[in-house]
């Protein structure tokens, strides 16, 4: 038989433990209660000088965030230049050569020019002692009857001082004796005079 003084101890125990229990799953409930953070203090009425002050620091704050973005993007296309470099590089290897085919090209199409230049330079030259020379110097006339201008224009050209010429302007008239106007005779003959030449 139990004596109640076991009774009550083991009652006790019961009743302890019990406690123990609760008091251990109430401990975190008011463990958080405590954990609660304080509550924010009211907020300062700022002045003038104080708003112009956190102004000046955001604008500050800003602006240095702005600048270091720019240093990262400028970083960045440091970066990229360089990894395109050796591509360009090799591009330009292929370019130089091609250039270097056109420089060879353009040589041979120089000394063609040069060419051309020097006949131009010559005919040039000779231009400016042809001259245009008037005159009246008579075609006598050939054996087959025709007007021989060639020599005409060459007898003018002779008279300005230049060893050849070309005609360039002839006129031809009839001429015809006196008796002819009288109305004596129909004996008039075409002849044909230079006129101007171009004299060398």
């Amino acid at each position: 038989m139990r004596s109640s003084w076991t009774i009550i101890e083991s009652r006790q125990r019961r009743i302890a433990a019990a406690c123990l229990v609760a008091g251990l799953m109430l401990a975190p409930c008011a463990w958080a209660q405590d954990a609660a953070p304080p509550p924010a203090p009211p907020p300062e009425k700022l002045g003038v000088f104080e708003s112009i002050g956190r102004w000046f620091d955001n604008g500050a704050s800003n602006f240095r965030d702005h600048l270091r973005g720019a240093k990262r993007r400028m970083d960045e296309l440091g970066d990229d230049a360089a990894a395109n470099n050796k591509a360009i590089s090799d591009q330009a290897a292929k370019m130089g050569q091609g250039a270097a085919d056109v420089g060879k090209g353009a040589a041979d199409a120089t000394m063609s020019a040069m060419d051309a230049t020097k006949n131009a330079v010559g005919a040039v030259a000779k231009l400016p002692t042809a001259r245009m020379m008037s005159g009246r110097e008579r075609c006598m006339a050939a054996p087959n009857g025709a007007p021989d201008c060639v020599s005409a224009a060459e007898a003018l050209c002779r008279k300005h001082g230049f060893t050849s010429g070309k005609s360039m302007d002839f006129t031809s008239a009839e001429e015809c004796p006196v008796r002819t106007l009288l109305g004596q005779s129909n004996e008039c003959t075409t002849v044909t005079f230079i006129s101007r030449a171009m004299c060398q």
